[in-house]
């Protein structure tokens, strides 16, 4: 059961916003039939009642099952409605708060002022009262329509990255390694939508990578969310081997478990869904990869993050063995990390990395990119480069939260390694 006192305050703060937005439409209508006016007024405050009372259920009595993925596609459909008609109203919100203080700046200039006559036609009168609420109508409109098109098409229009890194210190014989990277699929997010998924499997099986690599956050929460879904990762091919890393979701710690050890089954579950899909899960460890009698190491490292993230991983214990002057790619979840330790601690010339998945949202035109994410994160999406040290963040594969994406798609990576 949630906070009643937090959802108290979500609720205030949307009656507040329906009241307001309400007030300038309903001025527009104003000239309208009274049938109109009437048909208007019904069908506004049926519809955010209902959402109002569709939130309480949900965040009070509804526990998202997502063994169950009709059940679970009922909340996702809910988040979708809420959040595309709170986009809505929220930026035409802005220009109504916009009208009304250039309406109070007025009264209070011309309170200091003698009034002026000034003959102005009835209907100028009414177009320039009206002309902020339109404005506010059609710029609303724009960023409305984005997210309905994220949230019924963006989240699948899954985009090939492709970079080419050249590295002093790569053995000549990994000349040429075709790496694949995912991340961040939250599988209970598809709500057993395994068909949309494949496509990517095809994709990768075109590239027919060396590695296939993932870097964490499989599930929301849950081990069952995995159900169904093993011959989708378990197609994905790979000449050498796929290696996997846990990502902070995938602990379970955005849950309450009726006990400690139910909470460790459904990791450890979740570590077995993902050998039966063909990856090593890396724990704090690393590996030791052969090609043509060279080898280089791959370390993946368990989730560590910036408060208030967890901190199970263990840079340490991770690289424990690996030789000072080996080739190393290091796994690890957040970027974060990559900053705060792999720069400053190692020579680690390539890190992988997901978690931000870019915030589902932004733009991006060639080498362009700005997304709110950028607040949170310093490094957010795509290539990263300090020195001789490198990091790709993937943008995920999977949505959280908000069921879509809008400009900042869903993504595969394809790195390809060569000495230089």
């Amino acid at each position: 059961m949630r906070s009643f006192a937090s959802i108290s305050f979500v609720l205030i703060i949307l009656i507040l916003i329906d009241l307001y937005v309400f007030k300038g439409l309903k001025a527009l209508v104003g000239r309208k039939k009274p049938q109109c006016k009437k048909i208007f007024r019904l069908a506004y405050w049926i519809f955010s009642l209902l959402l109002i009372a569709a939130f309480v259920f949900f965040y009070l009595h509804y526990e998202a099952d997502p063994e169950n993925s009709t059940r679970y596609r009922h909340l996702l459909t809910f988040n979708a409605v809420l959040i595309a008609q709170l986009v809505f109203k929220v930026v035409y919100l802005v220009f109504e708060l916009i009208r009304d203080f250039l309406r109070l700046l007025k009264w209070l200039i011309s309170k200091k002022k003698r009034p002026v006559y000034q003959e102005v036609h009835p209907d100028q009168a009414i177009d320039r009262k009206e002309f902020l609420r339109k404005a506010g109508i059609m710029t609303a409109a724009l960023p409305f329509l984005g997210v309905i098109q994220g949230i019924g098409w963006g989240r699948f229009n899954f985009k090939l990255h492709h970079k080419k890194l050249y590295l002093n210190n790569l053995p000549k014989e990994f000349n040429g390694l075709r790496i694949v990277q995912l991340s961040d699929a939250h599988l209970g997010g598809f709500a057993g939508q395994q068909e949309r998924l494949y496509e990517v499997t095809e994709m990768i099986q075109e590239l027919n990578p060396d590695l296939v690599v993932f870097t964490g956050d499989m599930v929301n929460n849950f081990a069952s969310e995995m159900n169904g879904w093993t011959r989708v990762f378990a197609d994905m091919p790979a000449k050498i081997g796929k290696f996997s890393i846990l990502g902070n979701h995938d602990y379970g710690d955005y849950s309450e478990w009726p006990s400690k050890d139910a909470k460790t089954q459904n990791l450890q579950q979740i570590i077995r869904n993902q050998q039966k899909m063909g990856y090593q899960v890396l724990q704090n460890e690393n590996v030791r990869i052969f090609r043509d009698g060279a080898s280089i190491f791959l370390a993946g490292m368990e989730h560590w993050g910036n408060p208030p993230f967890p901190q199970y991983g263990d840079l340490n214990k991770t690289l424990e063995g690996i030789p000072a002057d080996a080739f190393t790619i290091l796994l690890s979840h957040s970027p974060d990390h990559w900053s705060e330790q792999v720069l400053p601690q190692t020579n680690i010339p390539l890190t992988l990395s997901g978690h931000t998945h870019g915030f589902q949202f932004g733009i991006e035109i060639g080498s362009f990119q700005i997304s709110p994410v950028r607040l949170l994160y310093k490094h957010w999406a795509g290539l990263y480069q300090e020195g001789s040290q490198y990091l790709y963040v993937n943008r995920g594969l999977g949505v959280l939260g908000f069921p879509g994406r809008v400009g900042i798609w869903p993504e595969i990576t394809l790195l390809e390694l060569y000495r230089g």
